[in-house]
């Protein structure tokens, strides 16, 4: 991040603001610069008096006088300055790093909501001004299609609030039929994921972020957002199901938004490669429940090395086996391996959160390696025999 652009404007506003030499004067931090606040004049008495900060990490300005506290983009636009073009991915792309859901949680940000996106306008986007492939954009119809499809794979009713259907163009005249799972708070929305009905390699995924949906609805307006609450809410949007949680009990992260239906206090995320470090890093009680694949039991090494929580399948497994008793156990553990996600598990075993009582199957103990597979080689020198069956 450019300290110098920051340094630079912010003398510009205080040469306009103040006539006062020494009100002029910036104060040099490592994590901030000070200055006398442009807002509340600090003091009319202590010209040395400087209260007003903006802090680098997350670009947020805050008085200790008149507790001012906003953005840094909106306290250049408050004073009719707006961020160098130039300058614009740069903090973008800080900020997308430095920012948690802590500075969401505690309001660092005036975020009252009131920018999320109406839902009527977004339908309104997609089926009345058509400016996306996306069309016939409605709750989804239980005579249609996708509610077949949905419901074989388990998503029954009432699971299905957050999700509408549409069509997806495709070329000239074609199109197919999609779901959209809404990442929403009310009639509010931040996000949105959509998929297609088909398996396999004709299977897709899209995910929309705040901002393309914003783009969407409003046009050039878009511009006129402010850059934290863009990027936070930008963040937010991959983040399924995150306005419904309650973050003062256990929460399990999946790598899938359907998964995250089927669980209590749950979040989908978008893939294994999500920046988790967005709710890692604000003492929350997470845990994760990742594919049963090989990025899944990469993942689940990485986050067990961490001291966190994660979903052993090949424990569930192998207490099913044991507690059904079959003439072949080796052969229902093989068919129960085949399971790839909670979702194919919960089409075999109806409500399997309850059911195959699987809060007792996370860990977080380093020995549970055992349980993952493909891995006894890689730990078995570094954690010794204990790691392996």
């Amino acid at each position: 991040m450019d300290l110098n652009y920051i340094k630079c404007v912010v003398s510009k506003i205080l040469n306009k603001e103040h006539t006062s030499t020494e009100r002029r004067r910036i104060i040099d931090y490592h994590d901030r610069i000070q200055f006398c606040c442009t807002y509340c004049g600090d003091s009319f008495n202590n010209e040395r008096s400087k209260r007003g900060n903006i802090w680098f990490n997350r670009l947020i300005y805050v008085c200790f006088n008149c507790d001012k506290k906003i953005s840094f983009d909106k306290f250049l636009k408050d004073h009719n300055e707006m961020v160098d073009p130039d300058k614009k991915m740069e903090i973008i792309d800080h900020l997308s790093t430095n920012l948690t859901y802590r500075d969401y949680k505690d309001d660092v940000f005036d975020a009252q909501f009131e920018d999320l996106i109406d839902l009527d306008k977004l339908t309104e986007a997609f089926n009345v001004k058509k400016v996306s492939p996306i069309y016939d954009f409605q709750p989804v119809d239980p005579k249609s299609g996708v509610f077949k499809y949905l419901v074989n794979r388990g998503i029954t009713p009432d699971k299905q609030n957050n999700i509408y259907q549409a069509k997806f163009a495709k070329g000239e005249d074609g199109f197919e039929h999609i779901i959209c799972l809404l990442n929403r708070r009310g009639d509010k929305i931040v996000g949105m994921q959509i998929r297609n009905l088909k398996g396999g390699n004709r299977r897709f995924f899209l995910i929309y972020n705040f901002e393309s949906l914003h783009n969407w609805v409003y046009g050039l307006e878009s511009d006129n957002m402010d850059i934290v609450k863009m990027v936070m809410y930008n963040k937010i949007s991959y983040f399924f199901n995150i306005f419904n949680v309650d973050f003062n009990s256990t929460i399990t992260i999946f790598e899938g938004y359907l998964d995250s239906l089927f669980f209590p206090n749950a979040i989908g995320v978008v893939g294994v490669n999500t920046d988790m470090k967005f709710v890692e890093d604000n003492n929350l009680d997470i845990r994760y429940m990742y594919d049963n694949d090989t990025a899944g039991y990469k993942k689940s090494i990485e986050k067990i090395k961490m001291g966190i929580p994660v979903f052993l399948w090949n424990k569930l497994f192998e207490h099913v086996v044991d507690k059904k008793g079959a003439r072949d156990p080796y052969k229902l553990e093989y068919r129960m391996k085949k399971i790839k996600d909670l979702n194919q598990l919960a089409v075999i075993v109806d409500k399997p959160y309850s059911k195959l009582e699987l809060e007792d199957f996370f860990s977080n103990d380093i020995f549970d390696i055992k349980y993952i597979p493909d891995v006894k080689g890689i730990y078995r020198k570094k954690y010794g025999n204990k790691n392996t069956r």
